[in-house]
């Protein structure tokens, strides 16, 4: 036999708050708006209150409820249970019919869009087949545009090179008489050439005066040379057996000792001659080719070698005189 805690899904243990919230649960399910009887909610109800009276554990075989009785055993509540799990499967069974539901949906979106991609493209070709007989009749005059010109043009260049052609026979003949009548008319006459007298005799070779570098041993100083029959000049000697020299043409020469020569030179340097041991190049500008340059350094580089102007103020000046006046040096 059950009683009203087997009945209400309590036990001893449970506290007030248990009962009552399996109370609402029962009452929710079996209330007769919801699928439910009013037995069944009486019966509920009358086992709620016995419960929280104490009397739980009291058989409830036969109860007696508006003059209604009612047997409550172990096999209406296992059909209860099974109608229960109807409804748990018919609601599974639900849920399986609304998913096929929605991937039938999706699968008819995909097939929307496909449908109106490809009413674009046939709109498109509908668009383009209206525009191409206006272009395709355009395209034919101006062909036919072309292919009456080029016709024109051949046949004026078949002309041009027929007349060409007359024109090349006609003076061909004309060339040909031309070519016997002078022939028999002119006899060829034979010049004798001349030889000229000059061509055989060659020419002479110019001489070139150059003068000659007095070499000293004094090194780093300016002094003045003078030698014979020719105007005086001021020269200086370095370590490596070069040196600087200005003339009555107030020019500066570098003689460059062909043993201390380097493969590049600077620009403003122009060569002149070679003479005994020496490259002489003259300063056309540049550092060392004006007397101030001279005047107011101590020393001066020139093709990577240095130059001191000890004594050059004195020996310019007595330069400047001597090439005035011309007075020779004793």
């Amino acid at each position: 036999m059950t009683t009203y805690h087997e009945l209400l899904g309590t036990t001893e243990y449970s506290t007030t708050s248990d009962i009552k919230k399996r109370y609402k649960l029962l009452s929710h399910r079996l209330h007769p708006d919801k699928s439910g009887s009013v037995i069944l909610m009486q019966l509920i109800s009358h086992a709620y209150n016995e419960v929280l009276c104490g009397n739980g554990n009291k058989h409830c075989e036969l109860i007696h409820i508006k003059h209604d009785k009612i047997l409550l055993t172990k096999k209406y509540a296992e059909k209860l249970k099974q109608e229960l799990d109807l409804q748990k499967i018919n609601n599974i069974e639900l849920e399986q019919l609304i998913l096929e539901l929605r991937k039938k949906l999706d699968h008819q979106s995909c097939e929307n869009k496909r449908l109106t991609e490809m009413l674009e493209k046939e709109q498109r070709k509908n668009i383009i087949s209206t525009v191409l007989p206006y272009e395709n009749k355009a395209r034919g005059k101006r062909y036919r545009i072309i292919k009456f010109g080029l016709a024109i043009a051949s046949v004026v260049l078949n002309i041009g090179l027929a007349v060409a052609a007359i024109t090349l026979l006609n003076s061909n003949d004309t060339k040909k008489v031309t070519s016997k009548i002078e022939n028999r008319l002119i006899e060829p006459v034979v010049i004798p050439q001349k030889v000229a007298v000059e061509e055989l005799i060659p020419p002479k070779p110019k001489l070139t005066t150059h003068r000659p570098l007095e070499i000293t041993q004094v090194v780093g100083e300016w002094s003045l040379f003078q030698p014979i029959d020719q105007p005086p000049y001021i020269a200086i000697r370095n370590q490596a057996g070069s040196y600087i020299v200005q003339r009555c043409d107030l020019q500066f020469y570098y003689y460059a000792n062909m043993t201390q020569q380097r493969t590049s030179l600077p620009a403003n340097l122009r060569f002149m001659y070679q003479q005994q041991n020496f490259l002489v190049y003259n300063i056309d500008y540049g550092i060392g080719s004006e007397r101030d340059h001279w005047v107011k350094s101590q020393s001066i580089k020139i093709n990577r070698e240095y130059f001191s102007n000890a004594s050059f103020l004195d020996s310019s000046q007595i330069l400047k005189q001597r090439c005035d006046r011309g007075i020779a040096y004793k």
